[in-house]
């Protein structure tokens, strides 16, 4: 019998044919829509990560664990933002976890593209996001962002605790990313006047374009020329978004690493 908040996500090719398996126990619930027509290198696969009651109960722990066989290109979403309940009197002391296991075997893809994470006020929540690739040609984008919280109702930056960690590592456990982020204890006015935050991690040959893209764009805004008193016709410039770009080469596997911060 699974433990509550337990899921499981299996993609293998076999005969030729995709074969994905999704299991999830109260509260986490898992689907998979079918995904459409086979592309030139995958079997494309599509599996939405939900809870019941639109959210993660405070003392609530999600852990799913995910494989991603070889010539599959798993795409792993949610279904609107994750929110993050504020405690109960009674369960004050109880913390929200969230665990994301994923293996990618050789010439398999996964795209980790959820919705961002918005925790309510007094909320405590813990993610740990794990990905192993099975060697130099497994291909993997994942994305972590926040919100500062419930703007509409007033709350920014009002979550007593965020913290995030992200790891990218080969099967004889070589760190290739590792990423932690943590909000905690008095932060909210040094978070000013920002109200999201994003981590874009894009590794492997399957996404080496969309890579060197991102490379492109972060060294066109690096050396275009100052003007005083000219309109700025880029969109994050327009926005007030900030953002950086990160070269990864570690252990044959090469990539990027987008952050992100704005309004």
């Amino acid at each position: 019998m699974s433990l509550p908040g337990a899921g499981n996500i299996d993609c293998q090719i076999v005969a030729g044919q995709l074969q994905q398996s999704v299991s999830s126990a109260y509260p986490l619930k898992i689907i998979a829509p079918h995904a459409g027509p086979e592309l030139a290198d995958f079997h494309p696969a599509v599996s939405y990560l939900m809870s019941y009651g639109g959210g993660i109960v405070h003392g609530d722990r999600i852990h799913v664990n995910v494989r991603v066989g070889s010539k599959c290109a798993l795409v792993l979403l949610t279904q609107g933002s994750t929110k993050v309940f504020r405690p109960q009197l009674r369960a004050a002391s109880e913390q929200t976890y969230q665990t994301i296991i994923i293996d990618v075997e050789p010439d398999a893809l996964l795209c980790l593209l959820p919705d961002p994470v918005t925790c309510f006020k007094d909320a405590m929540y813990n993610q740990r996001q794990s990905v192993t690739l099975h060697g130099p040609t497994a291909s993997v984008v994942l994305l972590d962002w926040m919100t500062s919280g419930r703007m509409s109702r007033g709350e920014r930056w009002a979550f007593a605790k965020y913290f995030s960690v992200n790891v990218i590592k080969t099967t004889s456990e070589r760190i290739i990313v590792r990423d932690a982020l943590l909000l905690q204890d008095n932060f909210a006015r040094r978070m000013e006047p920002i109200d999201a935050f994003a981590l874009i991690l894009i590794l492997g040959p399957a996404v080496a374009d969309v890579a060197q893209t991102f490379r492109e764009e972060h060294k066109a805004q690096r050396i275009k020329p100052f003007r005083p008193n000219a309109t700025h016709d880029h969109a994050s410039e327009e926005q007030g978004i900030l953002w950086s770009v990160s070269e990864i080469e570690e252990h044959g596997v090469c990539g990027v690493a987008v952050r992100a911060a704005g309004p």
